[in-house]
């Protein structure tokens, strides 16, 4: 008998080695805030929640994560301060906004709950135009219609940052400001009911390439004096390629500006949450890669600090630790 309790006793200290202590805790529920069905959020959460569903017998865990289609990345990061979302992706530069309660988040104030996750993708601005327009820079969209992204998003919220700093604004710039959702912005295009849209996303995004799969298209360069003195006082933003043959009629490189996408939370959602969403997606970086091209350059070690404007969630942290991603 004392031999089997002892047995026991090795067998259960093991267990607490190999797993951590929170295993097959109660269940929990998370949800992902992304943006409209058509960019790079979407699926990146579809995907996040498909693999930490998956592994909730294989890792001991009894989470549940659903994902949901948004306005983008400010939506997000208002969500979470509110308590409305517990992880959502946005654009590096509004994460630091919202963290600090400046800019698109002033009247929001502070919220020093949020978290860095990981970085999934370098994100330029795409200046989509109708080719025959002859549209060679930002400035020649003035007296255009051009659709600039659905309330609430990143891209939405660049336009008008960057309009400031031409000293313009959207409602004399454009002809007319449309805010049509990503997927019909590019039936839009084709259609001759806009002249241009403006996105920030990865390269290779469904609803570019379904513009340029269906109509002749030009990407328009935005790389011009503004641009360059913007760059040199943000770390968080820098000159970006969107490379010849991206997408069709595309024969050489287009310059352009991003920031990378990020994934984020509240410092609320539980260590034991975020440690095994990190742990899902790093432990096969490769099987995540292949959900979409545009993931094609994602590597663990620019994840782990790509877009990083603020302090790491402790989950993620503790796995990057016990990885060797940080020290």
């Amino acid at each position: 008998m004392k031999k089997l309790t002892g047995l026991l006793s090795a067998l259960i200290i093991l267990a607490g080695v190999a797993c951590p202590v929170w295993a097959g805790a109660k269940k929990q529920f998370v949800n992902i805030g992304t943006a409209s069905i058509g960019g790079s959020y979407y699926p990146t959460g579809g995907y996040i929640c498909n693999v930490l569903n998956k592994s909730r017998k294989k890792l001991g865990h009894s989470i549940r994560c659903s994902v949901e289609s948004t306005g983008g990345s400010v939506a997000n990061l208002r969500s979470i301060q509110s308590g409305d979302l517990s992880i959502g992706v946005a654009m590096s530069a509004y994460q630091i906004q919202s963290y600090n309660g400046t800019g698109r988040f002033e009247k929001d104030g502070a919220n020093k709950k949020l978290r860095f996750l990981f970085g999934i993708v370098e994100e330029p601005v795409h200046i989509v135009a109708r080719k025959k327009l002859n549209i060679k820079g930002f400035m020649d969209l003035e007296g255009k219609v051009v659709n600039t992204g659905s309330p609430g998003s990143g891209t939405e919220a660049m336009v008008y940052s960057m309009l400031k700093r031409y000293g313009k604004d959207a409602k004399t710039f454009f002809k007319q400001e449309t805010k049509l959702t990503t997927r019909e912005q590019a039936v839009a295009l084709c259609d001759d009911k806009i002249d241009a849209f403006i996105w920030v996303t990865a390269v290779g995004a469904a609803t570019i390439t379904e513009a340029s799969n269906t109509c002749e298209v030009a990407l328009v360069p935005f790389n011009d004096d503004v641009v360059n003195r913007m760059l040199a006082k943000r770390s968080e933003a820098a000159t970006m390629i969107i490379p010849a043959g991206a997408y069709r009629g595309m024969d050489h490189d287009v310059v352009s500006w991003g920031t990378p996408g990020t994934v984020v939370a509240s410092s609320d959602v539980p260590d034991e949450v975020i440690y095994y969403l990190v742990k899902c997606v790093f432990d096969d970086m490769e099987m995540f890669k292949k959900q979409s091209p545009m993931y094609k350059n994602l590597t663990r070690e620019w994840a782990v600090t790509a877009g990083k404007t603020i302090p790491y969630h402790p989950g993620a942290e503790k796995y990057y630790r016990e990885v060797g991603l940080i020290k």
